[in-house]
């Protein structure tokens, strides 16, 4: 998995928690946490194809 991913994979979460301290509306409702499950799901996945090989790193 590039750098450039796992920087993006992230910040995105580092985002998604900075917004729930904040008790930002967005994250309300446990919206936030669905996200960080898919955002972590993504990235399990992500990474066991790339040990399997079926993604060309570029």
């Amino acid at each position: 998995m590039s750098k450039t991913i796992q920087a993006t994979l992230i910040a995105a979460v580092l985002l998604i928690v900075i917004a729930t301290l904040f008790n930002s509306t967005f994250v309300a409702g446990g919206s936030g946490v669905v996200l960080i499950v898919g955002l972590a799901y993504a990235y399990v996945v992500s990474k066991r194809e790339v040990e399997r090989g079926e993604v060309i790193e570029g």
